[in-house]
């Protein structure tokens, strides 16, 4: 048997993402598997729809079935966004398994030479690393610098780490590397994901959502599939996440924001300070972080601390077995969940995950419940057959 998967957010989908569907099509793969994030992104946002109907989404563009990446994982850095889904991929039992991605880079041998090189982490890249930290840089653009350095001073062909696509290829290769048994396949993306202008054929889903957002919302919907713009003609862009956050924060103590996960330095005295004086989350982000703590790093934080993830729950999810939380299948296909119940614990719905007694299903269904409620509306709560 032959999985191809894909991971995504699609957030939403657009027709780039259709590109890369059919060109994993053209693999002529006996499963079409898409790993989905659930309803908080890993930019520690709410996604403009809950994962079920962008699950039917992904079920109409082709996928044979959609899974949810654990949420505890789908809202943290791209190393740990990158293993969670090699790992779900690695365990299912198929003679052949691929997974699909783009890539600025579009090809994979210097994307393969990144990985390795962060991998092995060479004792000089580390210390200039260290260095370049210790001189005020961010992290990203620390290790950004320095590895150009490192790769430049010994003539090693890798791709541009400056780039997103880039950035999460290299980090599953570095997890396929790591776990082995997955092919990789990339695909060259040729749009820009900072553009803020919106090109039909390979958008920015940043410029999409934020033309659905303002004055351009009739050219954010002509580059989005007739069913998910269907879906979205009627978005409303509101600050859902705010309240909910600002009061949790109101009720935690310094302790218990030290035992969140990511958390480390002291930066929950700084959190709790500075939340009695920001009227919005994205104030109180900018407002807290630091070179050191990045807003990216910073919203992580805040959803973890939103969802209870604490450093415990955290560190053991990394080594649990895989589960299979399924969000949607086609009806002809579903002689694939006997697949995936080989593989690990299958879940088909949000009662069945928060009574599994596996901490990451109860988040994901904690997940869900927190878009039910911050957005006010009625939701589906079990896998969709399509």
């Amino acid at each position: 048997m032959k999985i191809i998967a894909i991971t995504a957010e699609f957030n939403p989908l657009h027709n780039g993402h259709l590109r890369l569907l059919e060109k994993a099509k053209a693999l002529e793969p006996d499963v079409l598997l898409v790993i989905l994030n659930g309803d908080v992104t890993q930019r520690g946002t709410l996604a403009l729809q809950d994962k079920y109907t962008r699950a039917k989404h992904a079920l109409l563009a082709g996928a044979d079935v959609v899974v949810e990446l654990p949420q505890i994982f789908g809202a943290a850095c791209a190393e740990r966004f990158a293993d969670a889904a090699v790992k779900i991929l690695a365990a299912l039992p198929a003679e052949e398994k691929v997974l699909a991605f783009g890539s600025e880079e579009g090809e994979l041998l210097p994307l393969e030479n990144a990985a390795k090189i962060l991998r092995e982490e060479p004792a000089e890249l580390s210390q200039d690393l260290k260095d370049l930290m210790d001189m005020g840089f961010s992290y990203p653009a620390a290790r950004a610098q320095a590895f150009a350095s490192y790769t430049e001073q010994k003539g090693i062909r890798v791709a541009d780490l400056t780039k997103p696509n880039n950035i999460l290829a290299v980090e599953y290769l570095r997890a396929i590397q790591k776990r082995g048994g997955v092919t990789p396949y990339t695909l060259k993306r040729s749009g820009d994901y900072h553009d803020e202008s919106i090109d039909n054929a390979e958008p920015s889903a940043s410029a999409l959502r934020a033309a659905l957002s303002g004055k351009n919302r009739d050219a954010a919907l002509a580059a989005l599939p007739a069913y998910v713009a269907e879906d979205l003609k009627n978005f409303e862009d509101r600050d859902y996440l705010s309240p909910i956050l600002l009061y949790r924060l109101s009720e935690m103590t310094a302790a218990e924001l030290r035992d969140v996960a990511d958390v480390s330095e002291g930066i929950e005295n700084r959190i709790l300070r500075l939340a009695k004086e920001c009227a919005d989350l994205d104030a109180l982000v900018k407002a807290v972080s630091t070179k050191r703590y990045t807003e990216s790093r910073v919203r992580r934080i805040l959803v973890n601390a939103l969802l209870c993830v604490d450093k415990d729950t955290f560190d053991c999810a990394i080594e649990d077995a895989p589960y299979y939380k399924v969000l949607g299948v086609k009806k002809q296909k579903t002689d694939i969940l006997s697949l995936l119940s080989r593989a690990g614990t299958v879940l088909t719905g949000e009662e069945e995950a928060k009574q599994s007694g596996i901490p990451s299903a109860v988040i994901d269904a904690k997940a869900h419940e927190l878009f039910r409620v911050a957005k006010a509306t009625e939701l589906e709560e079990g896998m969709i057959l399509l």
